[in-house]
């Protein structure tokens, strides 16, 4: 076909037409006069080629503008200048086209008509499919209506170019990667200030060698922060080493006795912006799982490497503080307070539900506690709240506190952070004022409606939490005997009697605790089974399996008292036998599957059960799944797998 088009022509002849009538003019005109007629030529000739350059920019305009109404839709092809993409009137007359389409048909074809271009683009809209030459295109067709008018916007896709067009996009996005220093004020406190900067330019140094090796770039934007940016062909890298630097770091070599640790956040989207989204929410979620580990977020789904260790210390209280005062500002402007923990309650849920329950009794609030079966484990400490004349009323059902929701009612979730392990979920969609109150490592899947959530991996256990609050709440809340050993009570279960994820501030708890009247005698008889648990949790251990190296797994049966209770029971018991270092007990509770986790640190079950939805520590957790028994034996065992392959 020939390159040359008819409005092209149709310039040239006007043009020409003005030169010849110019030169006509200029031979009979007296020679004095000539140069104004000269001049005037070619400004007309000036303003002609202005004018229909004025024709093809607005064509052009209202092409954009055209385009841009479906940018939403289209924009992976718009911008591809390999994609043949023409714009048209209702009547198919092409007023735009790019660079591909031109290639494609091989001639300027502004004003013609694609149908009569391409016959096939006329036939039914359900036939996508048009050969031109020896290629077979897919033919899309969008209609845009732009100032009252039907515009079409047709574009010819080359699957196998769109498919490695795709492909080669993937590889080449960039990836946002956010690190921070996870004891950057301990590390502060404990050494010299010369020790200090030799360490992070240390610190520094291995991650500007990460970044070289990953061909990326890296910039500190704050005292105990770093940006990464790379190509998502290098993320494999990273991930085949399980993110080598935490490790380069933690070795580090420093006088004191704190090592730095590193949390790191991976984005991986569509854009730069999404990207970075995505490391910023995988940061938010490595920090709230206790650090030292590295989280890569795309789209929805979660990848996590590290995080073997235990959450480290914090020795100030300036959250707990904060979070007091605006908790009481929050309880002083409502009514009621109502206060859920999760399902199959335990010591540390009500002990934590307790402690609360000064605070509003402090303020004159009304307040309740949401319980709806008393199970063993708290069966004696229900009894003890019940006997006190002042919290007769104290505990009411899930169906009673739904009557309570109003806008004035604060609802408070304990020892939780997952919506569908709450006691009740059905309350949280009416609660107008949420707060939560967590010491389990953050999940994928938490509570993020709350007014106020405070969340502490650190902590030893809620209980814990909810005494520092106490002592922040006000210098004149009275704790009754119950409300304390309640506290104390939590504390002990969730630490095993203090020997388990124990740190300074839990003792200091706990002593504050037994300041204000807490008796350690007294609640001994808390944790005290009758003879039938004891004999069924022992038939537990004794039918335990070991199905890899230092992990057991057995199974409670269905008809034992309180199956869940026994289950954790019998994981504790689990990893007090020597050569067991991680135990799983699963056990029945109506129509699902309740698997109970322990570990001594080596293994981490959190790990373990988060394949299965489930939540926790790296040595205490558990999960729920909605299979028979054989079904969720066989996926905790393909976890239990997978994490050793992950862990080798």
């Amino acid at each position: 076909m020939s390159t040359k088009n008819s409005i092209v022509k149709k310039q040239i002849l006007v043009i020409a037409l003005i030169v010849a009538f110019a030169v006509l003019l200029i031979a009979f005109i007296p020679l004095n006069n000539k140069e104004f007629i000269v001049i005037g030529v070619f400004a007309a000739v000036l303003l002609v080629i202005v004018f229909l350059d004025y024709l093809k920019l607005r064509a052009f305009h209202r092409a954009a503008q055209v385009i841009a109404q479906k940018s939403g839709n289209i924009e992976n092809y718009v911008n591809s200048v390999f994609v043949p993409l023409a714009v048209t009137t209702k009547n198919g007359k092409i007023f735009w086209f790019n660079p591909a389409f031109y290639m494609l048909v091989g001639q300027y074809v502004r004003e013609k008509n694609i149908y009569a271009l391409l016959s096939r683009f006329g036939k039914p809209d359900k036939d996508k499919k048009i050969t031109f030459g020896d290629k077979k295109y897919t033919k899309e067709q969008n209609e845009v209506i732009y100032k009252h008018k039907i515009y079409y916007i047709f574009r010819l896709i080359d699957e196998e170019k769109s498919v490695q067009a795709s492909e080669l996009y993937k590889i080449v996005l960039g990836v946002v990667m956010q690190i921070q220093i996870d004891n950057y004020d301990d590390l502060l406190r404990s050494i010299r200030k010369e020790e200090h900067y030799a360490i992070m330019a240390e610190v520094e140094k291995i991650i500007a060698k990460n970044a070289v090796n990953l061909h990326g770039f890296y910039q500190q934007y704050a005292k105990d922060k770093f940006l990464m940016v790379f190509e998502r062909r290098y993320l494999a890298s990273l991930m085949q080493s399980k993110f080598g630097l935490l490790d380069e770091v933690k070795k580090t070599p420093i006088a004191g006795n704190v090592k730095p640790t590193l949390s790191i956040g991976v984005g991986v989207g569509k854009s730069f912006d999404e990207s970075g989204e995505n490391a910023a929410g995988a940061l938010d979620l490595a920090l709230g799982r206790g650090g030292d580990q590295a989280v890569i977020k795309e789209k929805k789904e979660y990848r996590f490497y590290g995080g073997g260790q235990q959450a480290p210390q914090k020795r100030v209280r300036v959250r707990s503080r904060m979070f007091a005062a605006a908790l009481r500002n929050l309880m002083e402007q409502c009514d009621t307070v109502l206060i859920m923990g999760h399902t199959v309650p335990d010591l540390d849920s009500i002990g934590s539900a307790m402690g609360l329950v000064a605070c509003a009794r402090h303020l004159g609030k009304k307040v309740h506690v949401v319980l709806d079966k008393v199970n063993a484990a708290i069966d004696a400490l229900v009894a003890e709240i019940r006997a006190d004349a002042d919290y007769k009323n104290l505990l009411i059902t899930p169906d009673e506190a739904e009557k309570l929701m109003d806008p004035m009612a604060m609802l408070m979730v304990v020892d939780t952070q997952i919506a569908s392990y709450t006691l009740a979920p059905g309350l949280l969609a009416k609660a107008q004022t949420l707060v939560v109150i967590d010491h389990h490592l953050k999940g994928t899947s938490h509570i993020d409606t709350a007014t106020l959530f405070y969340h502490e991996p650190y902590a030893s256990s809620t209980a814990e939490l909810v005494t520092e609050i106490v002592q922040y709440f006000s210098d004149r809340i009275t704790l009754k005997p119950i409300d304390a050993e309640a506290l104390l009570a939590g504390i002990t279960i969730d630490t095993k009697g203090f020997s388990f994820k124990t740190g300074v501030r839990t003792f200091e708890a706990a002593s504050f605790l037994r300041k204000v009247g807490a008796d350690t005698t007294s609640i001994r008889h808390l944790f005290q089974d009758d003879l039938k648990t004891f004999n069924a949790r022992a038939r537990v251990v004794q039918d335990a399996q070991m199905i890899a190296p230092g992990i057991a797994v057995s199974v409670a049966s269905k008809d034992s008292p309180n199956p869940e209770l026994l289950a954790a029971q019998a994981a504790d018991a689990l990893i007090g036998i020597r050569g067991i270092n991680a135990s799983f007990v699963l056990c029945e509770s109506g129509s699902q599957i309740v698997i109970s986790g322990r570990s001594l640190g080596q293994i981490n079950v959190l790990r373990v059960l988060e394949k299965l939805g489930g939540g926790g520590h790296s040595t205490i957790a558990g999960a729920q799944l909605p299979l028979d028994m054989e079904a969720a034996k066989k996926k905790l065992a393909d976890a239990i797998q997978e994490y050793l392959k992950e862990s080798s």
